[in-house]
């Protein structure tokens, strides 16, 4: 029926090579005896292709002969509508097989505004949406992903939460459930309760904003934590897409954690600690993925890659290779202060794009503030040097709405563009964004802002565009991610509600407001409740979820913020933030 429908209408829909699946390095195995899983990401083809996390879960599970892992995206919707319209089941790239049929389908959550997909998702596969309502034959249903840190929002959605590194427990979950298979749906996830990581909502029950058992199960679950990158396992043969994807290139993971210490930042708390490849394990592996790849760009894969203890070593043990090959090395999420010249320039010696920093906030107290940790003097060197060293395009990032911020701290925004542009630059470019309090981040006390904060913070900046192209974002998307990334067991009825209304939120042009807002007040759920501020003594509907990082830390954290006073970075000084004494693991530098 699949195939038939594909032979006949696929040439109706926008790029149908994203449905047709047999992509170069893709894996075709025998079905039978085998666990079937299907890894999804809950967005458009060319998206879902360019997560690492996906590629490389897709190759561990597929590295097992009893396993199969097979993918599937959220097709566009024009083929959604086409698919309802002659009742045809979501399917797998591989071999075409309805998700219903399959044994477990795994979903990775990289951002909350991904929720109304989620559910579109389950619908088109024939699956339940409610995990209580599920028949025993239907597939076990597991989350991973950064926003499983707080996934109570979605909460029924999912049979299995898995928190933190797959690599670590992921092969266990897939042994019960192939050794288990045909038994009693209850009784499986009772076994999968009992691994490390695992999270089983079903299990737990909301008491006020907390999340506590019902059953014989942890009351908080420590995540899973890969003790050493060096060692695991890499995706080599990375998959070719048909349509090219948002980042085509090759990709390799340096290092993994941050120990920045960034106020705001969800990855930088919940990927704690540090794990560094070494420089010889790094080059080995860049050159077998670009030989079994043909791509002519790799990217190396970090939270902070100019922060790898050995990155100097590993671009001079790289360059000879891909100068002679002719490929582009880059380096993205490049900090500001830890920008080195000499290595900008080697690397522009290959191929020059446009280079991109993110100050975060204008001015320095509230860069200090937020523990950003960078000068102004740096920032405008690290921009001139680029300039020097042949860059003649830089974009900038910048987050609004901090609480206390005043009009000069936004101010000052404009001023930093306003002497960057000085340097002749051909263009300019800054991204404002409204600040997104995140669960697990000092943050998560803060009030956020509402949507009209950007207005203001607009006419604010608005005579600095002779100087820069300023995007200052309408605050809309961010305002409901906050209030879904805070969000409790409430909230389920209210995303509910949204999916059917309209999803694809994370694209600007799908995204609808005011469809939010009706779901919201349909379900008599206020959003005040939501916005904060928070004290330490409120308890949170994550609580229950260890992340390594204590909440005793994160208020200090916030109680800096609030004074103004900063927190090393903790490759200098244990600042005993939990995660080394409660995970027992430790950074790993591979000086």
């Amino acid at each position: 029926m699949i195939l038939e429908f594909l032979n006949k209408e696929l040439l109706k829909v926008q790029k149908p090579a994203r449905y047709i699946g047999y992509e170069f390095n893709s894996i075709l195995k025998e079905r039978d005896g085998k666990l079937r899983i299907a890894l999804a990401f809950p967005d458009v083809y060319e998206v879902g292709m360019s997560h690492y996390g996906l590629e490389l879960l897709y190759h561990y599970i597929n590295s097992f002969d009893d396993y199969y892992a097979e993918r599937v995206f959220l097709p566009w919707v024009d083929m959604i509508e086409l698919m309802e319209k002659k009742g045809i089941p979501l399917f797998t790239l591989e071999t075409k097989t309805p998700i219903f049929e399959m044994d477990v389908l795994g979903i990775s959550i990289s951002y909350e505004l991904s929720f109304t997909n989620i559910l579109k998702l389950l619908e088109l596969s024939k699956i339940n949406i409610d995990v209580d309502k599920r028949k025993d034959n239907e597939p076990i249903v597991i989350a991973g992903g950064p926003v499983v840190f707080n996934i109570e929002p979605l909460y029924r959605a999912f049979d299995v939460v898995y928190l933190g590194d797959g690599e670590e427990n992921l092969k266990k979950i897939l042994e019960i459930l192939n050794f288990t298979k045909g038994e009693k749906r209850i009784k499986r996830l009772e076994e999968l309760s009992k691994v490390g990581g695992i999270y089983i909502p079903l299990f737990y029950k909301q008491s006020g904003r907390k999340v506590v058992p019902v059953k014989n199960v942890p009351k908080r679950i420590k995540k899973n934590v890969l003790e050493d990158l060096d060692d695991s396992f890499v995706p080599v043969n990375q998959i070719i897409p048909n349509v090219q994807s948002i980042h085509d290139r090759a990709v390799l993971e340096i290092s993994r954690g941050c120990t920045r210490g960034c106020r705001f930042c969800h990855a930088g708390y919940i990927y704690r600690p540090v794990r560094e490849r070494t420089a010889r394990k790094v080059v080995e592996n860049a050159k077998k993925i670009l030989n079994k790849t043909g791509y002519e760009e790799i990217s190396l894969l970090s939270l902070s890659a100019m922060d790898h203890s050995t990155l100097n070593k590993i671009v001079d043990m790289l360059l000879p290779y891909v100068n002679e090959k002719k490929i582009s090395l880059s380096i993205p999420s490049t900090r500001v202060d830890a920008f080195n010249v000499e290595l900008l320039t080697k690397i522009a010696s290959v191929r020059k794009r446009g280079i991109t920093l993110a100050p975060e906030a204008g001015s320095q107290k509230m860069r200090d503030k937020i523990n950003k940790n960078i000068a102004l003097d740096e920032i405008l060197r690290s921009a001139l040097e680029a300039k020097k060293a042949g860059w003649n395009k830089i974009k900038l990032y910048f987050m609004v709405g901090f609480p206390g911020e005043t009009e000069e701290d936004v101010r000052e925004i404009g001023e930093l563009l306003k002497e960057i542009k000085s340097f002749k630059f051909k263009l300019v470019t800054a991204s404002i964004n409204l600040l997104v309090p995140k669960p697990h981040t000092a943050f998560q006390f803060a009030e956020v802002r509402e949507p009209e904060y950007m207005e203001y913070v607009y006419n604010v900046l608005k005579p600095y565009r002779k100087y820069a192209k300023i995007d200052v974002n309408d605050g809309k998307q961010s305002f409901i991610e906050a209030i879904l990334s805070r969000g409790d067991r409430r909230l389920y009825d209210v995303v509910k509600k949204k999916y059917v209304k309209s999803y694809y939120d994370e694209w600007s042009e799908h995204f609808n407001f005011e469809d939010w807002i009706i779901s919201f007040n349909e379900e008599n759920v206020n959003l005040g409740d939501y916005k904060g501020p928070y004290t330490v003594k409120d308890n949170f509907p994550w609580d229950h979820i260890e992340s390594g990082v204590t909440k005793y830390f994160l208020w200090k954290e916030y109680e800096k913020f609030l004074s103004g006073e900063k927190t090393d970075d903790c490759r200098n000084i244990c600042s005993y933030c939990g995660v080394c004494q409660i995970l027992k693991v430790e950074n790993k530098l591979k000086i």
